[in-house]
């Protein structure tokens, strides 16, 4: 993580449960495109398969999170979402629960990313690695984002500073 004035920046770390289902789910998909090369329709749906959720993750698995004095900034291996501050309305440490419904998302493949819902506080947009190093940033529009980063309360004590 570094820090100075004028910008944060922390890293996203995945829970052991998230490494080990990438890892389980990567090396089943390339093992089952080795066993299948021979069987050309087989050997096509797995490798479309492993390249649609690699990419997928690629575009959407958080890295770091970055916030300065105009936005908050997730950062992925191919995009990176910027959320302007003067349209954030707030900021607090927020931890998930098991309840959160997946809408269009991933539950741990690269990370936590995408649309998920949750009784208490609805519908969110998701980018994190750990539940434990999540905070929440509530849109001035109603939107809202939950975010994951190392030392999270050091983000949120950063981004209020700039609300």
């Amino acid at each position: 993580m570094s820090i100075d004035f004028h910008h944060m920046e922390s890293k996203v770390k995945l829970s052991r449960f998230s490494l080990i289902l990438t890892i389980l789910i990567n090396t089943a998909l390339i093992i089952g495109c080795i066993a299948t090369f021979g069987d050309k329709g087989k050997f096509i749906i797995l490798l479309i398969i492993l390249l649609t959720l690699v990419t997928f993750g690629l575009l959407y698995a958080p890295l770091s999170i970055t916030a300065d004095e105009d936005a908050v900034t997730v950062r992925s291996a191919m995009r990176r979402i910027r959320i302007p501050i003067r349209d954030i309305e707030s900021v607090e440490v927020f931890q998930p629960t098991l309840g959160a419904i997946r809408i269009c998302a991933s539950g741990g493949y690269m990370g936590y990313w995408g649309m998920f819902r949750e009784g208490d506080i609805g519908n969110y947009v998701a980018c994190y690695g750990k539940a434990s190093d999540c905070f929440l940033i509530r849109m001035k529009n109603g939107d809202k984002y939950l975010l994951g980063c190392e030392n999270p309360s050091s983000m949120v004590s950063y981004i209020s500073s700039r609300l």
